[in-house]
C-alpha cells in the first residue's frame, strides 16, 4: 500500500507541475485582443490625414523655396524686387477669392437620397450633412482644386458650413439642396476624386445612396469671396 501511495503522489506532482507550467505560459503569451473594423478603418484614416499633412507642408515649404529663390534671382541681377512683390500680391488676391475665377474642373451635385429606409435604419443615412460637404471638398484640395464654391459662394479658410436641417449655410447664406460644389484645377483627379471606387463621395452614393453627379467642364466659373473680411483680433507686428 505505501508503494500505491507515493505512486499516486508522484503523479499528483508531475500533474500539478503541468498545470503550472501550462498556466505560466498563458500569462506570458502574447495579447491578441480584438480588433474591430471600424478601429482599423479609424487608424487607417488617422494615418492617411498624417500623410496628407505631411504632403500639404513640403508643398508650402517648396512654394516658399521658389519665392525666395524669385527674391534672390531679382536683386542677383541688379533689378528691383518690386515686381516679384507685386505679382505676390496679385496672386495672393487671387487665392483670397478678390477675383471671379474660371477655369477647368468639376461640378459636383449632391443631394438628400429618395430611396426607401431599410427597415431600422438611421434616417440620416440618407442625408446630406455638412460633414459630407467638408469631406468632399477636402477630397477635392487634396486632388490639386485650386479654387472652390458651393452654390455659389466662394470658399476660402475663414468660411463656415454649418447645417441646419435640410439647409446648409456658408458664409452667412443659407442653401437648400441640392448642393453644387465647383473645383477649378485638374479635371481628371478632380473627377477621380469624386467617382474613384472608396472614395468618400463614392461611398455615399454606392452605399448610402445619396445623390452625387460629378460633371467634367474646361469653363468652371467659381465667384469672388462675398463674406465678411472683417478682422478684430489680429493685427500686423514687425519684429519681436
Amino acid at each position: 500500500m505505501n508503494k500505491f501511495y507515493r505512486n499516486m503522489m508522484i503523479v499528483t506532482i508531475f500533474a500539478a507541475a503541468s498545470l503550472l507550467v501550462t498556466l505560466q505560459f498563458k500569462s506570458v503569451g502574447p495579447d491578441y485582443s480584438f480588433i474591430t473594423v471600424k478601429t482599423m478603418s479609424d487608424l487607417q484614416n488617422a494615418v492617411k490625414n498624417e500623410e496628407e499633412e505631411i504632403l500639404q507642408l513640403r508643398s508650402l515649404i517648396e512654394i516658399q523655396e521658389q519665392k525666395l529663390r524669385s527674391y534672390e534671382d531679382a536683386i542677383a541681377n541688379e533689378g528691383s524686387i518690386q515686381e516679384v512683390l507685386i505679382k505676390d500680391i496679385e496672386e495672393l488676391k487671387v487665392y483670397n477669392g478678390f477675383y471671379d475665377l474660371e477655369g477647368p474642373g468639376v461640378m459636383v451635385l449632391l443631394s438628400d437620397s429618395d430611396r426607401e429606409l431599410y427597415e431600422n435604419e438611421d434616417p440620416n443615412n440618407v442625408i446630406v450633412h455638412d460633414l459630407d460637404v467638408l469631406r468632399i471638398m477636402n477630397d477635392l484640395k487634396i486632388a490639386g482644386a485650386e479654387a472652390l464654391s458651393i452654390n455659389g459662394q466662394r470658399v476660402l479658410n475663414n468660411s463656415e458650413i454649418q447645417c441646419a436641417g435640410a439647409t446648409i449655410t456658408i458664409n452667412q447664406f443659407t442653401y437648400a439642396q441640392p448642393f453644387v460644389i465647383k473645383a477649378i484645377g485638374n479635371s481628371d483627379l478632380l473627377n477621380a476624386a469624386i467617382k474613384a471606387p472608396s472614395a468618400y463621395a463614392w461611398e455615399l452614393k454606392e452605399i448610402y445612396g445619396l445623390r452625387v453627379e460629378s460633371h467634367v467642364s474646361e469653363r468652371v466659373r467659381i465667384p469672388r469671396y462675398s463674406g465678411l473680411r472683417n478682422l478684430q483680433y489680429i493685427s500686423a507686428k514687425d519684429g519681436e
